[in-house]
C-alpha cells in the first residue's frame, strides 16, 4: 500500500483543476486532436450518461497507483469498494468512508470469500463498485481476477479509469501511487465501457483489461504533458 505523506488529505481541496476525458478507439475518423478529444468527450459522456440511466451495474477497474483523483471525482455518490484488512488498508478505509463510500474489508482473491458475496450482493442490489484491479498489494499493474468473475456473476459494464497530473509526486511504493501536487492540472480518463461476453476466456478478458487501463493511463500522460515515451518511468 502507498506510504502517505502527512498533508494528503489537504491535497483535494488545493488541485482546483480536474478536467475529465474519454478515451475510446475511433476507427475511420480522420481530425484533428483537438476536434477528435472533443467528439469524444461528447461520445463518452452520452455512453456513460446512458449506463447510469438504464441503471446497468458498473464496475470500474483502476490501477492501485491511480485511484487518487478518480476517488475525489465519484465521492459521495454511494459507490462500494474493497480495501485489505491491513494497517494500510485501515488507512485507506477511513480515507474512502470520508468521501461517501461504502468499504469492503478483505480481497476478491486471497481469502476474501465472504468480501466477495458481500460484493456480489451490493452489484446486485444496484451498487456499482470500485476495485483497484491489480491491488491491494500488487504486482503492480497485473489485473486479478476477482473483477472478471464478479463482472461474469453480474453481467455489468466494466469501465477503465485512470488519471494523470501535470505535476505529479510519484511515491516510493510498489504501485507508484501518483499523488497530484497543488495547483496542478489534473486529467481524469474513462475508457470505452464493455461487457464480457460468454466466448471471451478469462484470461482473454484480464488481458483486455490491462491493456485497456495501460492504454487510458498513457493517454492520460500525454494529455497531462509527462509523457516522454518511456514508461517504465512513471511505472
Amino acid at each position: 500500500m502507498p506510504r502517505f505523506p502527512p498533508y494528503f488529505k489537504l491535497l483535494i481541496p488545493v488541485v482546483n483543476q480536474v478536467q475529465i476525458i474519454f478515451v475510446y478507439q475511433v476507427k475511420n475518423l480522420y481530425m484533428t486532436r483537438l476536434t477528435l478529444l472533443t467528439y469524444l468527450l461528447g461520445f463518452g459522456r452520452r455512453q456513460y450518461s446512458d449506463l447510469q440511466a438504464r441503471r446497468v451495474p458498473i464496475l470500474f477497474a483502476l490501477w492501485h497507483g491511480r485511484m487518487f483523483l478518480p476517488i475525489d471525482v465519484h465521492r459521495h455518490t454511494g459507490i462500494g469498494t474493497m480495501a485489505s484488512k491491513s494497517r494500510d488498508g485501515e488507512i485507506i478505509t477511513r480515507w474512502l468512508e470520508n468521501n461517501g463510500y461504502l468499504v469492503t474489508r478483505g480481497s476478491t482473491t486471497r481469502g476474501g470469500s465472504t468480501a466477495f458475496r458481500r460484493l456480489l450482493r451490493q452489484v446486485r442490489s444496484g451498487r456499482n463498485i470500485a476495485l483497484t484491479v491489480d491491488g491491494p498489494q500488487g504486482p503492480a499493474r497485473v489485473v486479478q481476477p476477482g473483477i472478471v468473475r464478479l463482472a461474469r456473476l453480474t453481467k455489468a459494464f466494466i469501465v477503465p479509469v485512470s488519471f494523470s497530473s501535470s505535476h505529479p509526486w510519484l511515491l516510493r511504493s510498489w504501485d507508484r501511487f501518483l499523488v497530484p501536487k497543488p495547483f496542478s492540472q489534473n486529467f481524469v480518463a474513462y475508457g470505452e465501457p464493455f461487457v464480457i461476453s460468454k466466448e471471451m476466456s478469462d484470461e482473454a478478458v484480464l488481458t483486455k483489461i490491462r491493456v485497456a487501463l495501460d492504454d487510458l493511463t498513457e493517454e492520460a500522460d500525454r494529455v497531462a504533458g509527462i509523457y516522454d515515451g518511456r514508461p517504465e518511468i512513471l511505472k
